[in-house]
């Protein structure tokens, strides 16, 4: 699971549709979402911020924008404003100085001003601050701030089995400092500040067990929604959902959790599947029925169910 990954929740600011894209309305669980393609063809011209950028997805989400995309201007967000990742020399990446443990709205609103997208890769580290300064507090600083920007699309990396307390992996990983509880804290608490907010969306990314191994593409991943199913993947990959979830329409204001297809397996198993690197036949996992795959992008995305609006998704049973 992703681990390297009460406030009132309010904010003002200017409510912006997406420039030159053509809306509909949904009269039943999103206000609207918009008509896109994928981010590679989509990004062009524009500013896309990466929070976390010298963390371990952080950075490939830098370099996938860098590499894939045609986005103009990718600011690498750091905690000392040095981006360790590349190459800032190019005119296309930058870095920045930014701290969300310590950072102020304003300040964040600032460093955001004129994105298109924020993608949230930050998390809990000696020298960055715990859990609650950086999975709660970062986050929900850093919604605030998209929404007073008018930042279009606000992509967090989050964790599979994050609102489920009782599962063996949320129990696990959530000794490490509440990271889980503060994660879905954090969740939470933007669903909640996206209520009602038309033109301006997050998305919440829960991968699994993140590794280092290179990218599988598109064809070899599998969304999911409800965390009962999780599984491992690359951190490259996750790296690309993020990315390529900015611009698509199904991806507005829903959660889904992501992982190869072939090491999906249920909450109470995968943590061991994870370690011992199994593999899973297809068939083999029971359907919840809510499986995504595709062969493109906007096939994986196609049909994600948005989030009920500003409901909690914090699940029952004891937590740290």
């Amino acid at each position: 699971m992703s681990v390297s990954a009460t406030q009132q929740f309010s904010s003002t600011g200017p409510s912006r549709a997406f420039a030159s894209k053509s809306f509909r309305t949904s009269t039943s669980r999103r206000c609207s979402r918009v008509t896109v393609v994928t981010a590679a063809q989509d990004l062009s011209d524009a500013k896309v911020v990466v929070v976390g950028a010298n963390g371990k997805t952080g950075r490939r989400c830098v370099e996938y924008l860098r590499e894939k995309t045609q986005a103009k201007d990718v600011v690498a967000c750091t905690r000392s404003g040095s981006y360790d990742g590349g190459s800032t020399t190019d005119g296309r990446v930058s870095s920045m100085s930014v701290n969300v443990a310590t950072a102020s709205v304003a300040e964040l609103t600032n460093a955001f001003d004129g994105a298109k997208a924020v993608v949230f890769a930050a998390s809990q580290s000696q020298a960055g601050g715990d859990a609650s300064q950086v999975d709660r507090d970062g986050v929900i600083s850093c919604a605030r701030a998209c929404l007073r920007a008018g930042v279009e699309r606000f992509v967090i990396v989050s964790s599979g089995a994050v609102s489920k307390p009782a599962s063996p992996v949320y129990i696990f990983l959530n000794l490490f400092g509440g990271i889980m509880r503060n994660k879905i804290l954090g969740e939470d608490a933007v669903r909640a500040l996206y209520f009602d907010r038309p033109g301006q969306y997050y998305t919440i990314v829960r991968p699994g067990g993140l590794s280092e191994d290179p990218a599988r593409g598109v064809s070899a991943l599998e969304l999911n929604q409800g965390d009962e199913i999780s599984g491992r993947i690359s951190r490259e990959d996750v790296a690309a959902i993020c990315i390529e979830s900015i611009t698509q329409e199904d991806a507005a204001n829903a959660t889904f959790e992501c992982y190869s297809w072939d090491a999906a397996k249920p909450l109470g198993e995968v943590g061991l599947s994870n370690m011992m690197k199994s593999t899973t036949a297809e068939g083999e996992v029971k359907k919840t029925g809510k499986e995504r795959r595709g062969s493109t992008w906007n096939e994986l995305f196609s049909g994600l169910s948005a989030d009920v609006p500003g409901a909690k998704q914090q699940g029952e049973g004891f937590t740290l």
